[in-house]
C-alpha cells in the first residue's frame, strides 16, 4: 500500500505537467497583438478596444476589434493578460486575394498565439480548410437545411482550433482553456 502513497502525487503532477504545456506555450494578450502585426504583414492588422455594453456574459473579458486593410473582421478576447481566443471572419463574395489574405491572416494567429512555426502553421490551416470544403460540398448534396463545412482540431492542452465556412461566410476560431 506504500508504493500507492508514493505513485498518486507523482501521477498527479505528472498529468499536471503533461496537460498544461500547450497552455503554457500560448501567447499573453499583448504578445499575440504584437506578434500578430508582425506576422500579418501586408494586413496591417491593429486590435482596437471597442465600446461593449454587457450584462453577466463575458464579464472580466477583454475585448479587442482586428481591423485589417482587407475585408478581415476579428475579435480577440483576453482575461487581464491571458489569451483566450481569437476569431477572424470574412464575408463571401471573396476574391482570391481576399481568400489569400484570409488565410495568411489564419496563419498569423497560428504562429501568434500557440507559437507554432509557419510551416506547421500553414499546414493545419490549408488541411484544415481542404477538410471543411469538403463538408460544404457534402452538405449542398445531402441538401442541408443549412449548408456549412465545419472542422475542428484539439491541438492539446485545453487548446481548440476550428474553421466554419457557409455559402455566406468563412470563420477561423482559436480557443484556449482559459
Amino acid at each position: 500500500m506504500s508504493w500507492i502513497r508514493v505513485l498518486i502525487p507523482v501521477l498527479a503532477a505528472a498529468a499536471a505537467s503533461a496537460a498544461s504545456p500547450a497552455l503554457a506555450q500560448t501567447a499573453g494578450c499583448a504578445g499575440f497583438k504584437e506578434a500578430m502585426v508582425r506576422a500579418a504583414g501586408d494586413l496591417k492588422p491593429e486590435f482596437i478596444r471597442p465600446l461593449v455594453v454587457s450584462r453577466g456574459a463575458g464579464a472580466g473579458l477583454d475585448n479587442f476589434d482586428l481591423v485589417t486593410r482587407g475585408r478581415i473582421d476579428g475579435v480577440l478576447r483576453c482575461k487581464e493578460d491571458a489569451f483566450v481566443s481569437f476569431e477572424a471572419k470574412i464575408t463571401l463574395p471573396a476574391d482570391g486575394p481576399l481568400l489569400a489574405q484570409f488565410e495568411k491572416a489564419q496563419e498569423a494567429a497560428l504562429v501568434s498565439a500557440l507559437k507554432w512555426p509557419s510551416a506547421r502553421a500553414e499546414a493545419t490551416i490549408k488541411r484544415l480548410a481542404s477538410d471543411a470544403a469538403e463538408y460544404l460540398r457534402g452538405s449542398r448534396e445531402r441538401g442541408d437545411i443549412v449548408f456549412s463545412g465545419r472542422v475542428e482540431e484539439h491541438a492539446g492542452g485545453g487548446v481548440d482550433i476550428g474553421l466554419l465556412w457557409t455559402l455566406t461566410d468563412r470563420n477561423f476560431v482559436i480557443l484556449t482553456g482559459q
